[in-house]
C-alpha cells in the first residue's frame, strides 16, 4: 500500500488541501458576509480529502480506486472553482493579494498531484496486465 507511488501522491493531495485551511484565502473567505461560501469550501475540501484517503485504502482493485479519484477530482475542481471565485471577488491578483494566491496555488497543485496518482494506478494496471500475458 505504502510503497506505491500513488499512495504518496495521494497523501500529498491530502496535505495540500488540508494546508489551505491554514492560508489567507480561508481567512478571507471566513470573513465574508455570507456564511455559506466558508461552509461551501471546507464541505468540498472535505470530500475531497476522504474521498482521496478512501481510495489510498482501495489499493487491491485498481479500477475502483481510479474511480474513486476521479470522483475525488471532481470535487476538487470544485473547490479550485470555489478559490478561483474569492480571489476574483477580493479584486483578482494585484500586488497586494499573492497570500491568497498561494491559497489558490495549493489547491491547484493537490488537483495535479490527483491526476499524478491516476496515472500511477494506470501504469500499474498495465503493469499487471502484460505480467499476465507473458504468464
Amino acid at each position: 500500500m505504502i510503497q506505491r507511488i500513488q499512495t504518496v501522491y495521494l497523501i500529498s493531495s491530502i496535505i495540500l488541501n488540508g494546508s489551505m485551511f491554514a492560508t489567507a484565502l480561508f481567512k478571507r473567505a471566513v470573513e465574508g458576509p455570507q456564511d455559506w461560501i466558508w461552509i461551501g469550501l471546507v464541505g468540498v475540501a472535505a470530500l475531497s480529502v476522504v474521498i482521496s484517503l478512501w481510495a489510498i485504502f482501495q489499493y487491491s482493485n485498481r479500477t475502483q480506486q481510479m474511480k474513486t479519484i476521479r470522483i475525488a477530482q471532481l470535487f476538487q475542481i470544485m473547490l479550485v472553482g470555489g478559490s478561483f471565485g474569492i480571489l476574483f471577488s477580493l479584486g483578482g491578483i494585484g500586488i497586494y493579494l499573492w497570500d491568497e494566491a498561494i491559497g489558490v496555488g495549493l489547491v491547484i497543485t493537490a488537483f495535479g498531484v490527483q491526476l499524478l496518482a491516476v496515472r500511477g494506478v494506470r501504469k500499474d494496471e498495465e503493469l499487471v496486465k502484460s505480467m499476465d500475458r507473458l504468464r
